[in-house]
């Protein structure tokens, strides 16, 4: 994190997702399997000139989707791996076309995909590996993201959070902006409904956004996610423009149609994965699964009894 927010386009990231949670917000208590960040649009509109960053079109959308990769792959990823080697850290980073497939070829992601993603490999002082846990750390870069609402937060490692007082990692402690948990809340939720309209919604490394909403219900976060009108359509609505999939009915994500729980068939597949996630990357209480999906059916009721008027 430190060396992401020390690089040529620190001003125009922004920390998101799962792992600000944690680390910006210490709402809930797990490892993360990636670090989200956004890069905004405005980085490319001020600094690179490409009109295409305004995205009053579909083109443009598209263009901007192939040029920000091809930033992101090759300008960005050897300045980050520059920041590393200053830190003097022994880790490789390589980009999504770097990674091999089963006959050893780059596998080459679509141009357009958003996010990009970068993968840092370090050695791991462990010599087995738990099902979660991995020695890479992934970070998933969106151009495409929205940049609001987000705050001020100070990021720390774990070590100087337990190291209260000493200075202990207190060089590589820094404010940056952070989105909102009322954003983060409410894009966890209608992932989840998204993902659930696939005829074979995945199961892998899922409940990790179970375990953050139930973390997020009875924060004031999600009272205000739930009572802002205007943010909900806003992030509904951004998704439709930004994110439009084939398979997704944009629509079932406004309450009287959101689904946040997985279909009973799923059930045992879910509670595999979540066991795992509970003996390798929750260092905190937890729930036991059946709990926690009684939370998500309470959680999700609450959803359907929002009364939206006109979003005008």
């Amino acid at each position: 994190m430190y060396a992401l927010f020390h690089t040529s386009v620190s001003e125009y990231l922004l920390f998101k997702g799962g792992t600000s949670l944690s680390k910006g917000w210490d709402i809930i208590n797990r490892f993360s399997e990636d670090i989200d960040l956004v890069l905004s649009r405005d980085y490319f509109l001020n600094v690179k000139k490409l009109s295409c960053a305004n995205c009053t079109s579909n083109t443009q959308i598209h263009n901007l989707r192939e040029k920000g990769q091809d930033f992101l792959f090759g300008e960005f990823k050897d300045e980050l791996e520059a920041k590393l080697a200053e830190l003097r850290l022994n880790v490789t980073v390589l980009s999504d076309n770097d990674i091999l497939d089963e006959n050893g070829e780059p596998r080459k992601v679509p141009h357009d995909k958003d996010p990009s993603v970068l993968y840092v490999q370090y050695s791991s002082i462990y010599n087995s590996q738990a099902a979660y846990a991995i020695p890479t750390v992934k970070i998933e870069i969106s151009i495409l993201s929205m940049s609001e609402p987000y705050e001020m937060r100070r990021i720390s490692s774990l070590i100087e959070q337990t190291y209260v007082g000493e200075d202990v990692d207190s060089d590589l402690v820094q404010t940056i902006r952070t989105v909102s948990p009322t954003r983060t809340f409410l894009e966890k939720a209608f992932l989840l409904n998204e993902e659930f309209q696939k005829e074979k919604p995945r199961t892998r490394r899922m409940t990790r956004h179970f375990y953050d909403l139930e973390k997020l219900m009875n924060t004031p976060y999600a009272d205000l996610a739930i009572n802002d009108v205007a943010l909900y359509h806003e992030i509904v609505e951004h998704r439709r423009k930004f994110y439009h999939v084939g398979y997704v009915d944009y629509d079932k994500d406004l309450p009287d149609s959101i689904t946040i729980l997985p279909k009973e068939v799923l059930l045992p597949q879910y509670e595999t994965d979540y066991k795992e996630m509970q003996n390798s990357f929750i260092y905190g209480a937890s729930l036991e699964f059946g709990e926690l999906m009684e939370r998500l059916r309470v959680l999700q009721a609450r959803f359907r009894s929002i009364e939206f008027g006109d979003k005008d």
